[in-house]
């Protein structure tokens, strides 16, 4: 096939038909531009592309983001949740607590209600908590106090039941508050260190020198706002921790 250029500049003014007679050079001219026009052909301008349809069922949405327990920092966000029932240590679970007993013990008035408040006032009642204790009856509470303000990371090592943890500032004021699920306990043939490493931490998120532990689905009920101002006497409370 020739190509553009050989049909645009013919290099001779006769051209012999096939059948052996001369053509007059105009008519040669003629029948080249009727080529030319037919191999060459016009080009189209290009058509632009349909506009894409949405889909029947609306645009599509992006899956949400599993935020499974937010494994290494507890669980924040109170809602309300029917608590899980207590554990019931079998044979293979494994405690390193008894249940505290004689803890000293107050009555304060806080979110509208009056609680019946053990103190957790020394290292030995602060590290065993709430733990093994199999019970957490509504009205009462127990109150952590922390010699300075620090950044605490609570977790529910040896804890058979859920509950609510309220951690609040040096001022008296609510830094952040965790709904926390009761945790597998651990268990014969596993260390002491893969048990604590398992176990999510619920983080102050700031400094804080208090914390208070509540029954599960306090917070959801009362309502407890960040910021709140507990009406405690925590510098009495100073003057008795250790």
């Amino acid at each position: 096939m020739p190509t553009r250029n050989d049909l645009e500049a013919p290099h001779t003014s006769v051209l012999l038909h096939p059948l052996g007679r001369l053509l007059p050079l105009a008519t040669i001219s003629a029948l080249i531009a009727v080529v030319g026009a037919a191999s060459v052909g016009v080009a189209e301008p290009p058509r632009a592309a349909p506009p894409a349809e949405a889909p029947a069922d609306g645009p599509k949405k992006e899956s949400p983001k599993d935020d499974a327990s937010a494994p290494k920092d507890g669980k924040s966000a109170p809602g309300a949740r029917k608590p899980w029932p207590a554990t019931v240590p079998t044979e293979n679970d494994i405690l390193h607590v008894k249940p505290q007993e004689g803890l000293p013990v107050e009555t304060y008035t806080f979110f509208g209600e009056e609680f019946r408040c053990e103190l957790c006032l020394d290292e030995t009642s602060r590290s065993t908590g709430m733990g093994a204790r199999s019970e957490f009856p509504d009205g009462t509470a127990m109150i952590f106090v922390h010699p300075s303000p620090r950044l605490l990371h609570y977790w529910m090592k040896d804890c058979l039941i859920e509950l609510d943890i309220v951690y609040v500032d040096a001022n008296g004021r609510i830094a952040t508050m965790y709904e926390a699920r009761r945790e597998r306990l651990r268990q014969k043939g596993e260390t002491l260190e893969a048990y604590e490493a398992r176990l999510p931490r619920y983080s102050s998120k700031r400094q804080v020198k208090y914390v208070i532990e509540l029954p599960a689905g306090t917070i959801a009920r009362l309502k407890p706002k960040v910021g709140e101002r507990v009406p405690i006497d925590w510098r009495a409370l100073d003057a008795r921790a250790k």
